[in-house]
């Protein structure tokens, strides 16, 4: 079978942050040079306000689309809205159906496709404002109910009272529509396990541990946006995560296993990551994320790595997982 041309959609707005911006940019550059040396005919795609726009020049009996959208419910390129629309028009794309985005997006509803199928979790309350919120379990930690990429976490995010959650719920919910999450926090090193394959059968990549033992004080415990994106700060520098960390074995299994059953719970498809701290010594999952950062320095590219996985060839992988869903069948 030949092979589809692959578009590369992505989006930004004057709303998205700079960072956000930069790090969307060079990951958009880099796949689209590593998939072009593998041989791959590659489009770009930007999304700003008008999704219709700009897929229409691309005939979803020809192309395939590499769905890189990851914005906010509130934006064009919210990457459930792209999914859904790809969905409509009868693209192949990889990635997560639209179905299982929104519902990983929103805290809450992840939480209780977790709860259905009796994996453990953190105890955890929504609210829609700080006023209306109950919680007993302390310390906890307070976060946005409807973002991603560790918008609105910072150390201020770990609480010690009721009266402590329920202003920063207070705060988050004036930044950020949606409500807020509450769950206990957990004190213990952190796991994001790195998953990809169909949604009935996903393959355990890896798994990359942060430690924070540099940081004796709980509120700096935590993955923050600080930590995720800003190599300048105290946070980037003392989390680095590590493929290397020597795991037990009994611990290794159990932490796989539950991924694998969070990764099939919340219908994940081609690739994700779920992140699990301990409590007691046993994985709780934090969360799951659908259609992760798969930029060249992003976690899930470090762990197919570690895993022995070029960066062009764990792209090209995600793609071929696409194509096969083509009405013209598997690639050669």
């Amino acid at each position: 079978m030949k092979r589809p041309p692959v578009l590369l959609l992505f989006g930004l707005d004057e709303y998205s942050l700079p960072v956000d911006a930069e790090v969307t940019r060079e990951t958009i550059g880099r796949a689209g040079e590593v998939l072009r040396t593998r041989g791959w005919q590659v489009s770009e795609g930007e999304v700003s306000h008008d999704l219709n726009g700009t897929l229409t020049p691309f005939d979803p009996a020809e192309w395939l689309v590499f769905n890189l959208c990851e914005g906010s419910p509130g934006q064009a390129f919210y990457y459930a809205r792209v999914a859904a629309e790809l969905e409509k028009r009868g693209y192949a794309f990889t990635g997560s159906g639209s179905a299982a985005l929104h519902e990983t997006q929103l805290k809450p509803t992840m939480k209780q496709l977790l709860e259905a199928r009796r994996l453990p979790t953190p105890s955890w309350t929504g609210a829609e404002a700080g006023e209306e919120l109950a919680f007993d379990l302390f310390p906890a930690i307070v976060k946005p109910a409807a973002e991603h990429c560790s918008f609105g976490i910072t150390r201020d995010s770990v609480v010690f009272s009721l009266s402590e959650a329920r202003a920063r719920a207070a705060v988050l919910s004036q930044q950020y529509p949606g409500g807020v999450i509450v769950e206990e926090f957990l004190d213990s090193e952190e796991y994001a396990v790195s998953l990809w394959g169909p949604d009935n059968d996903p393959e355990v990549l890896g798994i990359s541990l942060i430690r924070y033992d540099a940081f004796p004080d709980l509120r700096d415990r935590l993955c923050t946006f600080d930590a995720k994106w800003l190599p300048e700060t105290e946070a980037f520098q003392k989390t680095p995560p590590s493929c290397h960390d020597l795991i037990e074995s009994d611990l290794r299994l159990e932490i796989e296993q539950l991924a694998r059953q969070a990764y099939m719970a919340c219908r994940l498809r081609d690739y994700g990551r779920v992140d699990l701290r301990l409590r007691a010594g046993r994985p709780m999952v934090l969360d799951v994320n659908a259609n992760c950062d798969v930029g060249a320095h992003g976690g899930f590219a470090h762990t197919a790595s570690c895993a022995g996985w070029e960066y062009g060839a764990m792209l090209e992988r995600l793609v071929r997982l696409a194509a096969d869903r083509q009405p013209q069948g598997a690639l050669a």
